[in-house]
Order: structure tokens, then sequence, then C-alpha cells
């Protein structure tokens, strides 16, 4: 599992367009008020309920046969849905038994223990109107020895076809024991508020993992207990206004006839990923999100909005950067440049004592292996001794081992352990400032960034090292959304680190990441990459396809496997989300130069 574990970027707010949008949209795909139908009181159906169905109907979900695998569409709300009958309240639980598994151009089955089954599965959810909520919304972790559980907002409709049961489809993912890689799939069932359940049949053909790709699908055995559900007004009024303060959505094609003079070739954008390895990607403009189609092996996912999409590196920005950001201005200037031994013990003083917060966030520590491009990244001893870790104690190990090659600040050198370092070094000082109990990401970052960004649920945690230290990894372990990728976005190159009038991010940090003209990172090994407090930056001078005549440097997020973030001077953020080690970006961006210019 060879990790190239990469970053975000920002602007210079003397280089940029700027726009103000808020953070309270409404989406154009929600009605709110109800249609008259007493079944519903919220986004609610006009469909007769008549549906022709070929796959996944009645007959299929009372049996207990495994079937096979469908295109998507089969999981998806018809276009004659009708408004569910029936009220969903209280807990859903699979008997669960292996599933129909076939791995996808990797072979790596063999390495994991169970691929082919389900975590086990007792939930509770809600309903509001034809909306089907889980309780709970963060990762879960199940006590499998291969997977973790995320749940995500489903649907609930009528069929007439469906002998008075209603029909839920619900998204979720699969997530690696101890790594970033998800599997995303959908399951459906029928239900009536009695109690009456079918078979649950589910599958999975997409994933974000470069190293392990599959297919799974089945059958399970369900039962619904019906119950009263603790705090289930504050369930759903967050879940609406969490609705509310979405952006804006339109699908790709829109792009272009909202701006018909700039002629897009809407095939180019998103080209640089190849299609079969894409899992999502879109345009934000104008305060519009122009999300193009999340694709799988069986046709397109009916969710994409609601996606769980892995981080990897771009935490390095968002949780490491902003985090340091977020301490820098919060306790006035005194975190970034403290030693790393002062807040590390594991860390010798001999090798860390000259080496600052805000050199580890840089990567550039001077210790090191190897300065090659990421060969102590993909190195057997750092996957061994810190990516299959599970501890604290193991990680840390590894991380403070490195010998001293460098004068500090010197060279950049990629190491998701200095990450790691950061992280354990930011939650010591801010338990010296807040409190021994305090964390830094769930008071600094979701506390007083991501829910005033208005992001989902899943990005109140991440990944953590599996032992009672529980750090936050930082540098990978993030699950979001789309909608959040672009708010955290938007949050950087648009709204400069503010909200509400209130500086959140330390201005100096931020303009120190935007990288833009000499107020650069240290080079990554060409005189056109950059990286710097854990964003990297671009020259699209130095590209053959845009001809920039200047420099212009265009920072971005990247993560491993293909993740990108790119934020550009004309007001755009363009992200892609693809597992084929895939990640160029200056095609799309000289096709976005259409609508408006992104040379400096």
């Amino acid at each position: 599992m060879q990790c190239r574990l990469l970053s975000i970027g920002l602007f210079s707010l003397a280089t940029i367009y700027y726009y103000d949008y808020g953070d309270h949209v409404e989406p154009s795909d929600v009605n709110i008020v109800n249609n008259g139908d007493p079944n519903c009181d919220y986004d609610c159906l006009n469909g007769s309920g008549q549906v022709n169905r070929s796959a996944l109907g009645y007959s299929q979900l009372m049996s207990t046969a495994q079937g096979q695998l469908v295109n998507y569409s089969h999981y998806a709300v018809p276009a004659q849905a009708a408004n569910p009958e029936h009220q969903f309240r209280g807990t859903l639980s699979l008997t669960i038994t292996p599933g129909v598994f076939s791995e996808q151009g990797t072979n790596l089955a063999s390495a994991y223990t169970s691929p082919d089954t389900l975590p086990a599965f007792e939930f509770e959810f809600v309903q509001k109107g034809t909306h089907f909520l889980p309780v709970q919304r963060q990762l879960i972790q199940s006590g499998h020895p291969s997977w973790d559980y995320i749940l995500l907002p489903g649907r609930v409709w009528q069929e007439a076809g469906d002998q008075g049961y209603s029909r839920v489809a619900l998204p979720f993912a699969l997530q690696e024991v101890n790594a970033n890689c998800i599997h995303n799939g959908v399951m459906t069932f029928l239900f009536k508020a009695d109690g009456s359940v079918s078979n649950l049949a589910y599958q999975i053909a997409q994933e974000t993992c470069q190293y392990f790709k599959f297919n799974l699908h089945g059958k399970l055995s369900a039962s619904y207990q019906p119950h009263a559900i603790a705090d289930e007004a504050n369930i759903v009024q967050n879940y609406l206004q969490e609705q509310a303060q979405r952006i804006v959505q339109k699908p790709l094609a829109e792009l272009a006839s909202d701006y018909p003079a700039a002629n897009l070739h809407l095939a180019t954008i998103g080209s640089e990923q190849s299609s079969q390895h894409r899992t999502a990607y879109g345009v934000y403009y104008q305060g519009v999100h122009y999300q193009g189609a999340c694709a799988t092996r069986q046709g397109n996912y009916p969710y994409c909005s609601v996606m769980a999409l892995p981080s990897y590196s771009t935490a390095k920005s968002v949780v490491a950067g902003f985090g340091l950001m977020r301490l820098e201005q919060k306790y006035g200037g005194s975190a970034k440049a403290l030693a790393i031994s002062s807040l590390v013990p594991q860390c010798p003083g001999s090798r860390w004592s000259d080496v600052s917060l805000e050199l580890a966030l840089d990567m550039a520590t001077g210790n090191y292996d190897s300065a090659g491009d990421s060969v102590d990244e993909g190195a057997n001893k750092t996957i061994q001794e810190f990516f299959l870790t599970a501890s604290h104690a193991d990680k840390i190990q590894h991380a403070c081992a490195y010998p001293r090659k460098a004068a500090p600040g010197s060279l950049f050198v990629y190491h998701s352990s200095d990450t790691y370092i950061l992280s354990a070094a930011m939650q010591q000082y801010y338990r010296q400032m807040a409190g021994e109990n305090a964390d830094y990401y769930r008071d600094l970052l979701v506390e007083e960034i991501w829910k005033p960004l208005a992001l989902s649920p899943l990005s109140y945690e991440s990944r953590r090292s599996y032992d009672s230290v529980a750090l936050p990894w930082a540098g990978f372990g993030l699950s979001l959304l789309s909608d959040d990728l672009l708010k955290l976005g938007r949050f950087a190159l648009l709204q400069q680190g503010q909200l509400q009038g209130q500086q959140l991010l330390h201005p100096g940090m931020l303009q120190g990441a935007l990288q833009q003209g000499s107020n650069g990172g240290l080079n990554t090994g060409s005189t056109s990459s950059r990286y710097r407090l854990g964003f990297w930056a671009y020259d699209l001078s130095a590209s053959q396809i845009v001809q920039c005549q200047n420099p212009s440097w265009v920072p971005y997020m990247s993560g491993f496997g293909g993740i990108g973030v790119v934020l550009l001077p004309n007001g755009m953020i363009y992200y892609y989300v693809s597992d084929n080690q895939e990640y160029g970006f200056t095609q799309t961006v000289n096709e976005l130069a259409k609508i408006a210019p992104v040379c400096q």
C-alpha cells in the first residue's frame, strides 16, 4: 500500500477575484413544503406509484436468493415514485452471511479477513418525508476485521407493485479498518410501520481505493423493531438545516448552458482521470456546484450528493494545516514556532529541538532516510511500522526515529509521519492551553470551523490511533462529501479563513500557504512544483497546455490515488476524486479558463 498522501492550496488575496456567497443557500432539488399528501411533509413526490421494475421487485426482495449485480438505476428513486405510506422509526437489524465477492483488477483479497462479509448491522433510523436518516452519521467502528461502516441519508417511497410496503434505498460505505479506502454501495428493502420487513439487497460496485477493488452483492435477512428514537426532533431539525445550507447543485452539463459564450467542451473537464477509475468530480463557480456523474461499474451512482469520499492527504491541509493556523490565530501567534521535542517526548531533542511545528507541517524537518521522491513514504519499513500499525506508541516511534540528514527548513521530503508528529504536538499544546481533556480536532476544527461552515456530520470525526490516546491521524483518514470539499476550498479561496467577520485562520500563515510569487514553499522535485504549510502549488506557466505567459501559481489539495481540489484565481474550485494515480488537472483548467482567465 504505497501512500502518496498529498494536500490543499489557497490563493493570494491580492490576486484572486473575490466573491462572498455566504453559508446559507437553498438546494435546488429539495421541496421543503409538502404537496398536500398526508403521508409526506418533506421533499414530496408526485408520481403515481406505477413503476415498471425489472430488478429488485417485491418477489425478489421477499426471496432469499442472492440475486445478481444490477444497474444502480434500480436502487434510485424512480420517476413515478409516490410518497411513502409508512413511517420508519426504530432499529433495523441484519443477519449477516457472506455475499458474492469478485475482485476487480487487483489481487489482494487474500490479505483481508472476511472481505466478502458485511460487518454486524443493528442501527437506528428515523424518517422525514421521503428522506431516510441514520442516527449515526460518522464513521462507525464495527469490530469487523476488515471493514467499518459509513451510513448516509437515503430515500423512502411507494411503488404500486410492492404490495402495500414502502421502499427504502440506503446509501452506505465500507471503509477499510486502519485505513482510508472507501467502497460505496446501496442497500434496499421494503417495510411496513408494524415492523413487517422484506429481505435486504445490497451491492458495492465502486470504490476510491487504488490497491483493492471489488464488487460485492448479496441478500440478507432483516428485522425491523419500531420504537421511539431519542432526540428525534433534533436529528430531523439538524438534517433539515444541513440540507438548506448545501451549495446549490446543478448537473455539470449546465455549466456549458449557463456560460454559452465559452463554448465549453465538457468531455475535457475531468479528462485527466480515467473515467473507470473516477469516483466524483465537479466545478464550483459563482455559488453553484456543477456536479459530474459518480460513475460505477454498474451505471451511475444514484446518490452522488451523499457519496462518502476519502480525504487521504487533503487532510494535511484541512486538518493539520487549518488546525495549526487556528491554534496560531486563537492563541496569539504562540504555536507554530514551538519545538517538536518540547511537546512530543518520543522525538529526541538531538534531532527535534530545532524542528518547529511549522516545519513539520512543511515536511522540511531535515530528518529522513532518503530524499528521493516518496522513497521513505513507500518504503516497506514505513508501511509495516507506520501505516499498518494501529497504536499511537508504534506510529510515533517510527515517526520520530528518522536520522538527521539536512538542516531543518532546507529540503522537502514527503513524510505522512511528520504530519502525525504535528498532530501529537498540536494535541499536547492545545491541552496545555485548554485542559487535559481537550481535543483539537473536535474543539477547534469541528466546533469552530466545520459546523459554522455547515459541513456534513460525516466530517465530525476522523481516523485516530486505536488506543486510549486516540490521536487524530491528521495527515489522512478524514471522510467527506463533495459539498464538504467545496466548502473547505471556498473557506480558503474566497472567504480568506473568515466566517461572519471573524478571522479563524492566522492570516500570515494562510498567505504563506497561498504560495503566490516569491511567497512560495520548497521545491518538490521541479521548479514548477512547491509545498508549503500542507499545501501544494503548481506554476501554470510551466504547462504546455494552459500557456500562461507569466508565473501563475495554482494551489491545490492532493491525495493518494488521484484526489485533487484545485483553487483557481478566477474564483473557481475544481475537484476530482479517483484512484488510478492520475493527478493532472491542466487540461481541465485550460477548458475552464474559457469562462474566466486563470493566468496571472
